[in-house]
């Protein structure tokens, strides 16, 4: 049974949305700090008080810049909105996928139960087998 269109996937899309959709955000947060540093003399002893929330900038600016890929970057309400469509949809198939677990689990129940009594069936001819 085909749960859904390979089609309807997209991992890397899903990848890629989750990354621009996380780096977003971080950029914003560490911007005003980083152009703070952009513009102070002396950059060293900037650096030695905010050295995380600069690293943070700048590792987020390279990922974006890598997203970006030559294009523009996608509108990050338009983002949102995708990334929280396929939080749902991945919601709803662990869900399907759950339902469907249990269901084999109680196929492989009724199989070994039916395996069992097969083979108390089984038992009976062997003896009458073995007194001859």
């Amino acid at each position: 049974m085909v749960l859904v269109d390979s089609a309807e996937i997209k991992p890397a899309k899903c990848s890629s949305t989750t990354l621009i959709a996380s780096t977003l955000p971080e950029t914003a947060d560490t911007k005003a700090v980083y152009m703070q540093y952009k513009k102070v003399k002396d950059k060293e002893k900037f650096l030695r008080g905010n050295e995380s929330s600069i690293i943070i900038h700048e590792a987020a600016a390279k990922t974006l810049q890598a997203a970006r890929n030559g294009g523009k970057l996608p509108d990050f309400k338009k983002l949102h909105t995708e990334y929280k469509e396929l939080t749902e949809k991945k919601d709803k198939l662990y869900q399907e996928y759950g339902k469907l677990k249990k269901k084999v689990k109680q196929y492989d129940t009724i199989k070994q139960n039916v395996d069992s009594i097969l083979r108390q069936a089984k038992q009976p001819e062997r003896e009458k087998q073995t007194e001859r």
